[in-house]
């Protein structure tokens, strides 16, 4: 279920968006769109940040540190803001642990996909606890050359940019040339340093026009399915007539989400949708959609003729304070940002999107009533996992029905 993978390189004011296949290998760049100004694209991002930074990277809870000069800026890479009231902000005052020669100012910096991140700034680096917050200042700072043994004299007194491709190669780039490590061994791969520029090797950034130094790169954060399991234990049809009348169907939703290095996969959600027929009485019931988003509630779309463009499924669920319809759910199925539920299973992640990347749902559609009530449900649902670090796109789609009736 691997996506298309996405780095982004960049250059003073200017990006280019550089795409892998992770089946073929391929690499491309959309020619016709890029290079492109950061401040045309990333219109969240401050304006001097806009016109060039120093280092980025990114952290396994989809956030992404931009650096420049003394100050910092984190982006949410899951809607593509930067709290704006507080950022940019001093390095200094957010990142104790680091060295302050560092807190003023670096050069690059890359996620190592294992919990450690590398600042590098001119002939030095210092390596980074991510979860502890925590570097070893009797180590640290430390000397390239002595800690990067491997690397050559040329960038030994500093790197331009670094990034981890997530296939356990590092690349470190200075002054339009490049190193192609190997993660696993601790080594530079033999017949390296090159030049951006050596046939084969980076024909999308020469054609965009990024041969001289890079000025930084960063893997952006994605998420990938590890396993879905969506509707799990499917019951389409559960009804009684005493002591109440109880119909409708009850169903699991269960995903686990993964991400190549070097991030968890905190981009992953769970979407639901519906379309089709909920009686009560003869009467059509009407909803508060997540999608109606406003409290006068509507009809759920029937299904749609044959050939139709329109499938005509709306986005299922609510938000809590939606309390004016008598058919509220306290329900947001899949976004993280939402309450983690009602405490019955439903729009529950285990753990936070912060933290971990499973989620774990309940639904049970129909309806409850007195003796003698007559419901009729026929719904069709929609299961989407998404990742919304990249425009929501869909990694995985489940479609399932529910039809049940009363008498």
């Amino acid at each position: 279920m691997a996506q298309v993978r996405t780095v982004f390189f960049f250059r003073g004011g200017k990006y280019v968006r550089y795409e892998i296949d992770p089946v073929s290998g391929a690499e491309t760049v959309n020619h016709d769109f890029y290079p492109r100004a950061v401040a045309d694209a990333w219109t969240a991002m401050p304006a001097e940040f806009a016109q060039g930074f120093d280092a980025v990277v990114n952290w396994p809870d989809g956030f992404v540190y931009f650096f420049k000069g003394s100050r910092y800026v984190r982006w949410d890479a899951t809607d593509d803001t930067v709290g704006a009231s507080f950022y940019p902000h001093d390095t200094a005052s957010q990142w104790p642990a680091l060295p302050a020669s560092f807190a003023a100012g670096m050069d690059a910096a890359i996620n190592w996909g294992d919990g450690r991140v590398f600042f590098f700034k001119g002939s030095k680096y210092v390596r980074y606890d991510i979860e502890n917050d925590h570097v070893d200042h009797g180590v640290y700072p430390r000397d390239i050359a002595e800690g990067w043994p491997d690397f050559p004299a040329a960038f030994t007194s500093g790197v331009d940019a670094a990034v981890n491709w997530g296939n356990g190669t590092a690349y470190f780039f200075k002054a339009g040339q490049y190193l192609n490590y190997d993660i696993k061994n601790g080594k530079v791969r033999p017949g390296y340093p090159l030049p951006i520029t050596e046939p084969g090797k980076w024909p999308e950034l020469v054609r965009a026009g990024f041969t001289g130094p890079i000025g930084e790169a960063i893997e952006w954060p994605q998420a990938d399915v590890a396993s879905a399991d969506i509707p799990a234990r499917l019951v389409s049809c559960s009804k009684r007539t005493q002591p109440d009348v109880r119909c409708g169907g009850e169903f699991d939703m269960h995903a686990v989400f993964t991400d190549a290095n070097p991030s968890i996969p905190a981009c992953g959600e769970y979407r639901q949708y519906i379309r089709g027929e909920l009686e009560v009485n003869g009467q059509p019931v009407r909803f508060i959609t997540k999608e109606n988003g406003v409290p006068t509630p509507r009809l759920m779309r029937s299904r749609p003729d044959p050939g139709a463009t329109d499938d005509h499924f709306i986005e299922d669920g609510q938000a809590a304070s939606n309390t004016a319809n008598p058919f509220h759910v306290d329900l947001a199925y899949g976004h993280r940002h939402a309450s983690i539920g009602n405490g019955n299973r439903n729009d529950m992640y285990l753990l936070q999107r912060r933290s971990g990347a499973e989620y774990i749902g309940r639904d049970t559609p129909g309806g409850v009533g007195p003796p003698g009530s007559f419901y009729s449900i026929d719904v069709d649902f929609r299961g989407q996992l998404i990742d919304v670090c990249n425009g929501g796109t869909v990694l995985s789609t489940r479609e399932w029905t529910v039809k049940c009736r009363v008498p």
